[in-house]
């Protein structure tokens, strides 16, 4: 109690030293400062730092981008990036957006630079204020071999491909790039083209500045997707460039009447690939080349769980890169399987969908199927594979679904609503007809009564069979589906489409035939029609399922499919409808 008294009356005196008026005006000046602080050290900017493109060689200029969410403490220094790399330009951009009632600001800086050397490098930690943004790594390559420009020309024209000896179907990467030193306008490039490859532009044209022999060059990029279609050498020719030369702010005006100006043409080099056939590892019953391949599925209900004799959505999607969405297998078929025979199967039309990225072709196909099981119980859906070749490591891998085991639960009719539905067929007596006594028929009069009833029953009889028998009956008009001339119908529809050249008419008129041909069985797709029709006319109804799926769509010509139809022994052997292999027309009457 006495330190209690000896230390009251400092603190009381500490206490009146501090808050004094002037001291108090003092706090209340320092409080904005305070929220200031808390505000700068709750919210810290986060900057991130990414490169424009994935290879950055030497003596090319890239892009880096600084991008932050949220407002930095201060304006960007560049400085440190000036020890590894060359500072050609930068400029700044926001945006502003509004989703969901929320607003959001994005600031992004952009560097071209430029590296001093070759190697591993480091962008460091550059300052914005307080904020800084994190350090990145990038590799630089060395100098790409100078081509047609070796000897300093104004405009030249680069060409490569990669890889160079690809697989059948594979893709491969042909680059194209305009180097010029001088401005031009009114340009014409050539596009790469050949009968035996699928060939797809990538993406957008990239612009960026890169030196060939000490000399600086604009350069304009362009890339196409080539998949060669069958073994073999294949040549890629030569690119043509033709431009008109003009003067830096030269105006559009005096560039049309100034009919002196220099026209510039420049040619690349032709590539040579050497196409590989399938190889030997690869057991899969379709061949499939890509660079990454994966299956996923989805369903209606999480848990996979129905009630028997109501439907269960199952979707099956497969991504691959550096392949086309023609190469990708149905995927119904395989769902069905070994599964079992007691769920129907509703599939739906597939969803197919490519895009042209810089780095390929990124296919997506995606199936949905209805399953609905016949009654309750616990159902095994087999797993699904699909085998493919990884271009990239050049082995076999398969993609693979596991085993579903699905639980279809009783309908709301259970097995407790059976005798009432009983009870409601055969109601009980009431209580007053159960005292009510049953009058006893007469022995005479009643049996005449019924007599009389069962004859006049048997005249009407007679009489309404004489009327009826004097009616003209309509002909039948119902056909079984394995009638010939049902058949004979899809067989004349398939030839108007090879005629007309219609790949979607064509397939059509196969499904029908094919669902006539096997009523039994009936094929889902193409790729199952094709295993059933071996031969020639396998391999035309797979060039047929290709067609349908290639982009930009290539001219199908059905003469070969009509052709390997009329001759397939499938056509020509069938004992209970011989008349139709023997009535084929030609294609094409003479």
């Amino acid at each position: 109690m006495s330190a209690f008294v000896y230390l009251h009356p400092r603190f009381f005196r500490l206490y009146r030293y501090v808050w004094t008026p002037s001291t108090l005006i003092g706090c209340l000046r320092l409080l904005p400062l305070l929220f200031l602080f808390h505000a700068g050290a709750v919210s810290a900017a986060a900057i991130s730092v990414t490169v424009d493109r994935e290879s950055v060689p030497i003596n090319e200029s890239f892009t880096l981008i600084f991008s932050a969410e949220e407002t930095p403490d201060a304006d960007p220094d560049f400085t440190p990036l000036e020890k590894d790399f060359h500072i050609l330009g930068q400029s700044q951009s926001s945006q502003i957006s509004l989703i969901n009632g929320r607003f959001s600001r994005r600031t992004e800086w952009h560097v071209s630079v430029m590296a001093r050397q070759e190697g591993t490098l480091t962008v460091p930690s550059i300052a914005f204020g307080s904020d800084r943004s994190k350090p990145l790594t990038i590799h630089v390559s060395g100098s790409p071999t100078p081509g047609v420009g070796a000897s300093g020309e104004d405009l030249f024209l680069e060409v490569e491909a990669e890889p160079k000896n690809p697989y059948v179907q594979a893709q491969v990467i042909y680059t194209v790039r305009v180097l010029s030193r001088v401005h031009f306008g009114g340009a014409n490039l050539s596009e790469p083209s050949s009968d035996d490859a699928l060939i797809q532009k990538l993406g957008d044209d990239r612009r960026y500045t890169t030196y060939r022999n000490g000399l600086q060059y604009t350069a304009i990029e362009r890339k196409y997707a080539v998949f060669p279609q069958k073994s073999g050498t294949l040549l890629l020719e030569p690119l043509t460039l033709e431009a008109r030369r003009t003067s830096a702010g030269q105006s559009l005006f005096n560039q049309f009447f100034n009919h002196s100006a220099r026209i510039l043409r420049a040619h690349s080099d032709s590539i040579t690939l050497d196409v590989r056939p399938i190889p030997t590892a690869f057991s899969g019953e379709h061949w499939l080349p890509a660079e990454h391949l994966e299956i996923e599925d989805s369903w209606s209900q999480d848990d996979l769980k129905t009630t028997a004799g109501e439907p269960i959505t199952r979707t099956i999607t497969v991504r691959a890169d550096g392949t086309t969405v023609g190469l990708l297998p149905e995927l119904a078929p395989k769902a069905a399987g070994q599964s079992p025979s007691d769920i129907k199967r509703y599939p739906d039309q597939p969803l197919l969908n490519e895009q042209k990225l810089a780095s390929g072709l990124a296919s997506v196909r995606q199936e949905k199927i209805a399953l609905i099981p016949a009654r309750s119980g616990t159902y095994r859906l087999p797993p699904i594979e699909i085998p493919w070749w990884n271009t990239k490591t050049d082995r076999m891998e398969i993609a693979r679904l596991p085993e579903r085991i699905l639980t279809a639960l009783p309908g709301a009719q259970t097995e407790e609503t059976a005798p009432s539905a009983v009870a409601a067929a055969s109601p009980e007596p009431s209580s007053a007809a159960a005292q009510t006594p049953i009058e006893a028929p007469r022995a005479g009069g009643g049996a005449w009564f019924w007599l009389a009833l069962l004859f006049g029953l048997g005249w009407l009889g007679t009489a309404a069979a004489w009327w009826l028998s004097r009616k003209p009956r309509k002909p039948e008009v119902l056909r079984p589906a394995d009638d010939p001339r049902s058949e004979r119908s899809a067989v004349n529809a398939l030839r108007m489409a090879c005629q007309k050249n219609d790949p979607a008419a064509a397939r059509q008129a196969l499904l029908d035939w094919a669902r006539l041909r096997w009523p039994s069985a009936r094929p889902i797709g193409l790729d199952e029609l094709k295993s059933r029709c071996r031969g020639e006319l396998g391999r035309e109804i797979e060039r047929l399922n290709r067609a349908l799926y290639r982009h930009p769509e290539s001219g199908w010509q059905g003469q070969m499919l009509w052709s390997a139809f009329r001759s397939d022994p499938i056509i020509l052997s069938s004992r209970d409808k011989p008349a139709i292999a023997a009535n084929l027309e030609p294609l094409y009457k003479l």
